[in-house]
């Protein structure tokens, strides 16, 4: 009777043609090499076919694990030794793990190649679609596809330069501005709009380690100019435009959510596209916070807002009406949520109704005065400091460009003392207790 293949030996390939030559039945299931002891040849559970090299190894956190170097039909035994002698030092000189590094070497196998500049847009415009579903579209992704991937979509994104990204922004404000379709257009915002769109694909590239620097990071180049706003709105009239909207919101059957999306405009001071697209999740009413991420907001950073007395009355006035994500859902095809227009509408409805009634003697009076409105007051009659004020609004102006003028970890405790106070404020200029 023939004596049984050992198996632990050195392995050649006249041992391993021989115990593959064996009967399933008359052979183990592994076969160690004694040059490399971690390493084997072995068959399947069924021990039919032809084996495989694997490597067994402990893992970091002290378990077993096996590798598959491969087929003995396709690598010699030579190459399998090297190659899980390669496996072992890296396992215990650098804790690479041999299989999480395969599927790794895999999954990035599997990703898309990103070259050129266009990659990077379309997989940013993915990212932030997958991020916010049934949501509109970045504003971003207009300007992108209008006027930059035009001119640099075929670019490798490596290779563009500051001085491109400059050329292009400057480029798209001479043709805007020669265009004339608006009365004082001058193109400088959709120039402005065209630069921070490709700021933010290259923020997103850099955070994924898919580029190593933004060409955009430098300020605005050109400066917007507005007519300065100042006492377009008093408390007076802030006083009369609440109690207007307040009034005809308590004398409907069924609260309208329009009228609660202009309250809460007044009192957190947020922009209405925010405020419109308001998400449930976002808001921690037992730890009085609304959190904005970053890929919800106009500018592109994360917007920490604290919830006063009467900010947490009325979103719970309006988490008792929505029942689902959205605060404000659409009551059109157009969108999942409120269009921002909707409270500009509510706001000249109300002021119409103002004037008629001998309350209101300017027409000139917005929406967005109420945010500035604010601001000034938490500046100049609360007393906090004008990085407060703008903390306060989250405005992120030219000097904020690249990095935040303020730490929120830093801002936070000021920011919700002023958001306290300007609550406090509302109920003193509106009356006491404003939303019971």
């Amino acid at each position: 009777m023939k004596a049984p293949i050992p198996t632990r030996q050195r392995l050649t390939n006249r041992v391993i043609d021989e115990v593959c030559s064996l009967s399933a039945d008359e052979r183990a299931r592994r076969y160690w090499d004694t040059t490399v002891p971690d390493l084997c040849v072995q068959f399947n559970a069924k021990r039919t076919g032809r084996p495989s090299f694997m490597l067994r190894y402990t893992k970091l956190d002290g378990t077993d694990g096996d590798y598959s170097i491969g087929s003995v039909d396709k690598i010699a035994i030579d190459s399998a030794r090297t190659e899980a002698r390669r496996l072992l030092n890296d396992l215990h000189a650098h804790g690479i793990d041999p299989v999480e590094a395969r599927r790794e070497a895999r999954e990035e196998a599997k990703a898309p190649k990103l070259k050129t500049f266009g990659d990077l847009a379309v997989a940013f415009m993915a990212a932030k679609a997958e991020q916010r579903p049934g949501q509109k579209p970045l504003d971003e992704v207009f300007f992108l596809n209008r006027y930059v991937l035009p001119v640099l979509g075929s670019r490798k994104f490596d290779k563009v330069t500051a001085q491109c990204v400059e050329d292009l922004v400057i480029a798209v404000k001479n043709e805007v501005g020669a265009r004339h379709r608006r009365k004082g257009a001058n193109g400088k915002t959709t120039a402005n709009a065209c630069h921070r769109a490709i700021k933010r694909v290259y923020k997103w590239a850099c955070k994924k380690e898919v580029a190593t620097k933004n060409p955009a990071d430098f300020p605005p180049l050109f400066e917007i100019k507005r007519e300065k706003r100042r006492g377009r709105l008093t408390e007076e009239r802030f006083a009369q435009f609440w109690a207007d909207l307040s009034g005809r919101l308590y004398s409907m059957s069924s609260p309208k959510p329009g009228l609660l999306a202009i309250l809460l405009f007044l009192l957190t001071l947020q922009r209405p596209i925010d405020v419109a697209r308001a998400i449930r999740s976002h808001i921690n009413l037992s730890k009085r916070m609304w959190i904005i991420p970053e890929d919800y907001t106009k500018t592109g950073h994360e917007y920490h807002v604290p919830l006063s007395d009467p900010v947490a009355r009325l979103l719970r006035i309006v988490m008792s009406i929505a029942d689902g994500e959205m605060l404000f859902p659409s009551n059109r095809a157009n969108g999942p949520h409120m269009d921002e227009h909707s409270l500009t509408t509510g706001w000249i409805r109300a002021r119409r109704r103002l004037i008629k009634a001998g309350l209101l003697d300017d027409e000139d009076v917005e929406l967005y005065d109420g945010r500035r409105f604010g601001r000034t007051q938490i500046r100049a009659k609360l007393g906090f400091s004008n990085d407060v004020a703008e903390a306060v609004i989250n405005h992120v102006g030219q000097q904020h460009e690249g990095a935040r003028l303020y730490d929120v970890e830093e801002m936070l405790p000021h920011m919700t003392e002023a958001h306290l106070k300007w609550g406090e404020e509302v109920e003193r200029m509106t009356g006491a207790n404003c939303l019971a």
